[in-house]
């Protein structure tokens, strides 16, 4: 429980001002923005579980229940330069260094067992750690009446 605490620092230093595509995002509305699969205005557990559920199926291209550095790390590149293609051409190789740079250091974070790949259970352990720091109330539904924590803001 300590190293995924842990984790999910070093994932919300990391992630602090992003502009990519998030598996869980650090910001309130930008999380129930993308994990509302029913379109309701909250996300519940079990709908939160089944979109980090096809989040990592569709990451792990070669089925086999792990996301090699390879998987992880290419997925992000291509969202990554999906959205760089909004920007100014001045403003993208900078971005695509920095952002390359941080999806290697979340792969190792992620990768808690050091054994080169996220197991489902490392991925899915970072992604209940965002959702029950949003789900301030503790109702189990990450909603506008969280209030946001602290430290996101």
């Amino acid at each position: 429980m300590k190293s995924a605490l842990c984790a999910m620092s070093l994932l919300a230093a990391i992630g602090a001002g992003t502009t990519t595509a998030h598996a869980a995002s650090h910001d309130l509305a930008t999380f129930i923005k993308e994990q509302d699969l029913d379109g309701d205005g909250k996300v519940s557990k079990d709908e939160f579980q089944r979109g980090r559920d096809a989040e990592f199926d569709r990451m792990d291209r070669n089925h086999d229940g792990v996301l090699s550095h390879d998987e992880y790390v290419g997925d992000y590149r291509e969202r990554l330069e999906r959205e760089l293609a909004q920007r100014p051409e001045s403003e993208r190789a900078e971005e695509r260094t920095r952002q390359m740079r941080q999806a290697e250091v979340r792969f190792g974070v992620l990768d808690s067992d050091k054994s080169g790949g996220i197991t489902r259970a490392e991925f899915a352990a970072t992604g209940w750690g965002m959702f029950l720091r949003h789900d301030t109330n503790h109702d189990g539904f990450v909603s506008a009446e969280d209030v946001p924590a602290k430290d996101s803001e």
